[in-house]
Order: C-alpha cells, then sequence, then structure tokens
C-alpha cells in the first residue's frame, strides 16, 4: 500500500486518531458521524493494528497521530497491514487559547476531529535510502552541535576564571596548536582538570563528527538518486557536501516535492503574514521549520551573493530598503529563500544550476 500524501476525509469509514507514547497509546475514533469511545492501549504497532481489523472489518479506516519520539514504526506497520496511516505535524494542529487541560485522550480526540474536518495535513514519511539519510544527518548534527557546546563551555571557564585574556583567539580558532596552549594555560589544579574534562568532549565530538562525515559520503556513493541529485544541488554557487545532503534528508526523495514554498516551509523561512482588508503587513520568517537547515541554508547565501550577479543584485536591493542596522540580515534572509526556490527547481527540472 502507498502511504498518503493528501487525503478526502469522506472517502473513509472511519477515522482513528492515536496519541502514542512510549507504553500507551490513546484511540479516538470516529464512526458514524459520532464520537465513539476513546481507548488505552500498549504501544505495539500489532495490538493496534489487531484492533482496527476486528473492530473495523472490511471498512477504510483512515489512522493520524503526531511525529514525535516515536517515529515512523507505527505508520510503517499499519501501511504494511494494509491499514491507511498519515503522520502530521504538531506544529499544523491548531491548538484553542483557553484550552488549560491536556491529556492522551483529549490530544487523540483533537487529532480524530482534525482529521474528520480535513484539516490534517500529512507530513512527508522518508523511505528507503531517504530514510537512512536523514538517520545520518541526525547523527552528524548531534555531534555538531556537541562540539558547539564543547567550545562555548570552554570559552564560560575562561571567562569566569578571568583566562579569557590570555586565550584571545578562540572565536577564530580551534586547531591543534590552540589546544595546546590550552592545556599549558597557567590556573589552580581544579580548573586544569575541570578544563582537560571539556577538551576531552571536544575532542571526541571533533572525532565523531568527523566519522560521520566520512560515514555519509559513502552512503551517498552507494546510492545513485541520491548521489545524483546531489550533484544538481552542488551545481548552486555557496552550496558545499553539508548544505546540500542535509537539503535532501530534510525533504526525502525530490519527485514528491509539489511546489517551491514547501523548501521554504522546512527552513522557516517564509514570511509571517498578518493582513486585514486592503492592509498587507507582513513580518519576520516564521521559524517553525528545521532550524540547522535554515542556518546551512544562510550560511550559504552569504557565498552565493559573491559568485551570482543576479542574487548580489536581489541582497543590495533588499539591503537597501531597511535601516544600515537591519538590512544585511533581513537581505540574506530573502537571499535564502530566494535560494529555496532556485534548489527547487534544479530538483524537480534535474539539472545543474548555471549562475548568472
Amino acid at each position: 500500500m502507498t502511504p498518503l500524501l493528501n487525503y478526502i476525509a469522506q472517502d473513509f469509514d472511519a477515522m482513528i486518531g492515536i496519541d502514542v507514547a512510549a507504553r500507551t497509546s490513546s484511540l479516538a475514533q470516529w464512526h458514524n458521524n459520532s464520537m465513539t469511545r476513546t481507548i488505552t492501549m500498549p504501544s505495539k504497532p500489532d495490538y493496534i493494528a489487531n484492533y482496527i481489523s476486528k473492530v473495523y472489518p472490511n471498512k477504510r479506516v483512515l489512522c493520524a497521530y503526531e511525529a514525535g519520539p516515536t517515529g515512523f514504526g507505527l505508520h510503517d506497520y499499519l501501511i504494511k497491514q494494509g491499514i491507511d496511516c498519515i503522520v502530521i505535524s504538531a506544529s499544523s494542529l491548531p491548538k484553542p487559547a483557553n484550552s488549560r487541560v491536556k491529556t492522551n485522550r483529549i490530544d487523540a480526540q483533537r487529532i480524530t476531529l482534525h482529521l474528520k474536518n480535513g484539516e490534517a495535513k500529512p507530513i512527508r514519511v522518508p523511505e528507503g535510502a531517504w530514510r537512512g539519510l536523514r538517520e545520518l544527518i541526525r547523527s552528524r548534527e548531534s555531534y555538531a552541535k556537541l562540539q558547539r557546546t564543547s567550545k562555548q563551555r570552554i570559552k564560560s571557564l575562561l571567562l569566569a576564571q578571568s583566562l579569557n585574556y590570555a586565550m584571545q583567539d578562540a572565536d577564530k580558532n580551534w586547531s591543534g596548536r590552540y589546544i595546546s596552549q590550552l592545556k599549558e594555560l597557567e590556573c589552580t589544579d581544579p580548573v586544569r582538570k575541570r578544563l582537560l574534562f571539556l577538551m576531552e568532549d571536544l575532542v571526541y565530538a571533533k572525532t565523531q563528527n568527523a566519522r560521520a562525515l566520512k560515514e555519509l559520503r559513502v552512503y551517498v556513493s552507494e546510492h545513485s538518486d541520491i548521489s545524483r541529485n546531489m550533484k544538481y544541488l552542488m551545481s548552486i554557487p555557496g552550496i558545499g557536501f553539508i548544505t546540500a545532503v542535509s537539503v535532501l534528508g530534510n525533504i526525502g526523495d525530490p519527485s514528491y516535492l509539489n511546489n517551491p514554498r514547501e523548501l521554504g516551509c522546512f527552513a522557516g523561512l517564509v514570511p509571517s503574514e498578518s493582513s486585514t482588508g486592503d492592509d498587507v503587513k507582513r513580518g519576520s520568517i516564521t521559524h517553525l521549520g528545521n532550524t540547522n537547515l535554515r542556518v546551512l541554508l544562510i550560511e550559504a547565501s552569504w557565498t552565493t551573493i559573491r559568485k551570482d550577479s543576479r542574487l548580489c543584485q536581489f541582497y543590495h536591493r533588499i539591503r537597501l530598503r531597511h535601516p544600515a542596522n537591519i538590512g544585511p540580515q533581513k537581505a540574506i534572509t530573502a537571499v535564502a529563500r530566494k535560494l529555496t526556490m532556485i534548489i527547487y527547481r534544479v530538483l524537480k527540472d534535474q539539472r545543474d544550476y548555471i549562475p548568472y
């Protein structure tokens, strides 16, 4: 059975919203135009599938649950058993402003009601090699985050002990020479021991980050579809291996992309808007997408505007519309948004990008 990307509520006999937790799951059911009882059972995919098959034999049932730490295991199992299932983003479901009670039962009922009204928007569940790519991307991101955190902790320790003036290039260089200087820094024995612990964390994070990046390169080379799309992305000035593989790891198979706005939503680069009548008011970007992907695209944009004259002109045009203190950041964010549209085009057309 092919996973659903869109659905029509009227095509189904029953709808089940599932609030999945580590040990138990709550199932809220809509059948015969009414909400039936909500039940709780162990969070085992076979238990849920057997219950649905027993209660709704020969009926078409649509299940939905929110994306979260439980992953896609339940989705995969239900699809394999011939039961339609979608995974939805928690941020896409509206919540009443006066809601002060949160339980698994209420959450399951809320999912069911939005599912019945056709308001639940399925996310794209990665499959096959694309899901494996996402797992490797998450590994690299976690070690990169640990590496940044270790540096910040070392800098905080130096500041707290008034040793920051002795190591003034902390923001510029974390080379082997710099690490050696840290080890030889004059300080009390307890501070030195703590500093050594933090440096061990940094070395571990750097080593694991390098290993994860190596595994990513091998994985990409072993899968022709991923490798081909990587080539198209890396033809765009400013997009290197890490940015390209992060884009593909987050969006999955590019053939499922529907419109250029999707990529902007994935990265949270679309502008917020509060318009009424003839008044159009657009605000800052939504920040509702993947933070790591958004940061990578903005960093890539600084290189892009140096190598693509058209995007460089676009950057300066936006920058000059705003005060000098916020103009560059506004403009580079707009370039990153434009970059998502270029990425969409090269992936859908399966061709290299030609800079202007």
